[in-house]
């Protein structure tokens, strides 16, 4: 049998268990680091290794590394449809960064290119690759979905209801635009990169400089407009090409 035959006959308990898995891996981590007294940084390096090891053992036991993304693009103008994910990176450059000391400069490296990889690899690779054959358009909406009610835990951080949900939708826009790319070039990696480096730029920012609470939630809620038009055209032209005679 399969490796990855659950996967194929219950794609939905399959995304569930994965979603059931990134909470609970937190919800550890997050116990871990309090009774250790580790700050953030630490919460999500122990949350993130361990993902990380989870994932890649499934992409490994399934042999789905190709096919959830992580192949060279077919044609390298196909790489230009990916530049609008590194829009929100240039942003987290406004209020400038700083690096504290060069052992801070490794730590926060190495924690953000394994959110990149881990966020990537579960919802727009395995999650994705599992619901697509049930739907373009709905394994996109589902992944998004998913992976803004993961985020959906920062709520807990204090931050004032609007700029919440304007961080959700944010995060809703960006998994259907990122979704929506994967399923129609199957390429995934860029996308890692992007993700990555927009948290790296953003542990690195100025600590003394913060946007005004409405500036703030006017540029994620334009992001969140951005990111969902350029979802829904990129999944219009998708569907477009797969209704073409002779289309494959």
């Amino acid at each position: 049998m399969k490796r990855n035959r659950f996967a194929e006959r219950h794609p939905y308990l399959f995304v569930a268990i994965l979603e059931i898995v990134v909470i609970v891996v937190y919800l550890i981590a997050g116990t871990i680091a309090h009774f250790l007294k580790l700050s953030n940084l630490g919460l999500y390096a122990l949350a993130n290794l361990g993902l990380t090891v989870i994932v890649a053992v499934l992409l490994t036991g399934m042999g789905w590394w190709k096919a959830v993304g992580f192949r060279f693009s077919d044609r390298r103008s196909d790489l230009l449809y990916f530049l609008v994910p590194f829009i929100p990176m240039f942003i987290n450059f406004i209020p400038g960064v700083e690096v504290r000391s060069f052992g801070y400069f490794l730590e926060v490296l190495a924690i953000t290119l394994m959110v990149g990889f881990v966020e990537e690899a579960i919802f727009r690779g395995l999650m994705l690759n599992a619901l697509k054959t049930h739907g373009l358009w709905r394994a996109a909406v589902v992944t998004a979905l998913l992976f803004g009610l993961t985020h959906a835990l920062n709520m807990l951080a204090g931050k004032s209801i609007v700029e919440d949900m304007a961080q959700i939708f944010y995060a809703v826009a960006i998994g259907f635009a990122y979704a929506a790319l994967v399923l129609k070039k199957g390429v995934l990696w860029p996308l890692v990169i992007a993700l990555f480096l927009f948290d790296f730029i953003n542990f690195l920012q100025r600590p003394v400089f913060t946007y005004p609470p409405f500036w703030e939630v006017f540029i994620v809620a334009g992001l969140g407009v951005i990111f969902t038009a350029y979802g829904v055209l990129i999944m219009l032209e998708k569907s477009k090409k797969k209704a073409m005679p002779g289309y494959i």
